[in-house]
């Protein structure tokens, strides 16, 4: 069982996390992330990958903002459930700019060992993408 400290150092570390995906702190994911993370969820492993994901996100969305809303810490595990906003300005994967505001929510969780980021899987609300989608197709039929 991981003591009530651990627990306390392990949210504290995905806390900072989201701090620097807030502030596109590249710079500060090698201090967090391990070098031999893996993310389940899209491919992209270590701090690269982490600052890969958060450059597409700033780059994507203007004034990109991230809440968290829940944070559990169980054993090695600390699960997240966010909130982010922006302006969609940018290209974000196959989605081309809408200039709408952009809100989506999701869940993740990490696996931490020997105070650093190991795992994550990334669980995002697919509504979020089909409405931009929609609202794409709309501003393609609209012109």
């Amino acid at each position: 069982m991981t003591s009530a400290h651990q627990l306390a150092l392990n949210e504290e570390i995905v806390r900072e996390l989201y701090t620097c995906i807030q502030a596109n702190r590249a710079d500060r994911f090698e201090a967090l992330v391990s070098t031999e993370h893996v993310d389940h969820s899209n491919g992209r492993h270590g701090p690269a990958g982490f600052a890969a994901a958060v450059a597409n996100l700033h780059n994507a969305y203007s004034n990109f903002r991230i809440e968290l809303e829940t944070v559990v810490a169980a054993d090695d595990l600390v699960v997240i459930q966010w909130h982010e906003t922006g302006l969609h300005t940018g290209q974000f994967f196959n989605l081309k700019p809408t200039n709408q505001p952009f809100e989506a929510r999701g869940l993740n969780m990490y696996r931490l060992a020997h105070g650093k980021i190991v795992d994550s899987w990334i669980a995002v609300d697919p509504k979020t993408f089909r409405a931009q989608q929609l609202a794409q197709a709309t501003l393609r039929d609209a012109t």
